[in-house]
């Protein structure tokens, strides 16, 4: 009997599909938050966009006059109303409130730019802010002057571990003073460096060169750069300040009245410099080398005005302190303290270091007080004086009374 194939070739060939089947994935969970299933998403509109994702908070963006503008508005329809409002005020022309027009930002390299104009013209420590801002600008310079704070800038300063608190406290001042000016022009409206706290200076310590460092410092002077032997001779001889010496013209000298009138000084105000026959004899030194194109008592090796003896200076200490390493600590100001130290030593009366140092204040002249003793040895021999006196006048006082009840 004749049986048909077709049946078994068609359950083979359905069994040889069906494992060819790629197997069925499991449905696909909604990436949703349940509260949004089955919600419909709203669609976008131009110029209105949720910060943060899924915040609920929406803001517009738009564009006027080809600059951009954002402003934070709070539901999504209140932000769509909102930026068709901008649009038609852009078309009309109307213009936008003050509180949201864009302003630049102001960078803190601005403010300094404008500082130093000021300082060059109104202050004589105009230098001392030109070398302060060398170490600022790297720091602060492309900072929006707005998001500089006192934390930020006392954080720098905690990192200076280079510097003592008083020229930390200098580093401080100056940039108060570039704030101050920003504030005067209207480019900022805080000043953060007044907020940050002065460090403590220890004052107590005066430097002072003995005669010997004297003579070591001047035989290096003479071997490394003479012509400038006068200049650190005027220093130790008259006590006056680095810029006070180093502005100093022929027109203000009288080498025959043994005097040199200061105009401007630190405190403001002029005072007469009084000279020693040392410093006579070094400044007629510099009279005979004076250039005919300047007024300037002490100039460069080339000729020109002198400004500063840092480079010259520093060279003959680098010697120096080879040779003695307690010269470590000598600054160009040690001399000024020298100068007042020995008229103190030598028994001149506090007044009148007072008047010849050129101290505002004699609080000042009193910290040198320590180093000659004599006038409070005075003081108290005078007490000692007073209880002898008094010691002996008792007795005589006692037999006076002694007689008066007697009789």
């Amino acid at each position: 009997m004749y049986t048909s194939p077709m049946p078994q070739t068609v359950a083979e060939n359905r069994s040889k599909y069906e494992d060819k089947q790629p197997l069925k994935q499991p449905p696909v969970a909604s990436e949703e938050p349940p509260s949004r299933r089955g919600r419909q998403v709203p669609k976008p509109v131009r110029g209105v966009f949720e910060h943060p994702v899924n915040s609920g908070i929406w803001w517009v963006n738009y564009f006027v006059d080809g600059k951009r503008h954002r402003e934070k508005v709070g539901t999504r329809k209140a932000a769509s109303d909102l930026y068709s409002k901008r649009k038609n005020d852009a078309r009309m022309g109307v213009k936008l409130p003050d509180s949201i027009k864009a302003k630049r930002a102001i960078l803190f390299e601005e403010l300094a730019k404008d500082a130093m104009e000021y300082s060059k013209a109104h202050k004589k420590s105009h230098r001392g802010d030109i070398s302060n801002l060398s170490s600022l600008l790297p720091v602060f310079g492309k900072l929006k002057a707005e998001e500089i704070t006192p934390q930020i800038i006392t954080a720098y300063f905690s990192t200076r571990t280079d510097l003592k608190p008083a020229s930390i406290n200098r580093y401080r001042s100056t940039m108060s003073m570039i704030f101050a000016e920003g504030i005067r022009n209207g480019k900022v409206t805080a000043n953060p460096a007044r907020l940050v706290r002065l460090r403590k200076e220890d004052n107590a310590r005066l430097r002072f060169i003995t005669f010997e460092e004297e003579a070591q410092i001047r035989s290096i002077i003479r071997r490394r750069c003479p012509m400038h032997e006068p200049d650190f001779t005027v220093a130790v001889e008259t006590g006056m300040r680095l810029s006070e010496q180093h502005s100093m013209e022929w027109p203000n000298v009288h080498l025959d009245r043994q005097q040199i009138q200061l105009v401007a000084t630190k405190n403001g105000s002029s005072r007469v410099v009084v000279l020693s026959k040392e410093a006579v004899e070094a400044l007629k030194i510099c009279h005979t080398g004076r250039s005919p194109h300047t007024p300037r008592v002490f100039l460069t090796r080339y000729g020109q005005p002198m400004e500063n003896p840092r480079a010259w200076f520093r060279l003959v200490m680098q010697d120096a302190v080879k040779e003695n390493r307690q010269l470590a600590d000598v600054t160009w100001h040690v001399f000024r303290h020298t100068y007042i130290s020995r008229l103190v030593m030598a028994g001149v009366d506090l007044r009148t270091v007072q008047e010849l140092a050129g101290h505002k204040d004699i609080s000042m002249t009193t910290r040198y007080a320590h180093l000659s003793p004599d006038h409070k040895l005075s003081a108290v021999a005078k007490l000692s004086s007073f209880r002898e006196k008094s010691e002996a006048s008792a007795p005589q006082k006692t037999k006076a009374k002694h007689a008066a009840r007697t009789n």
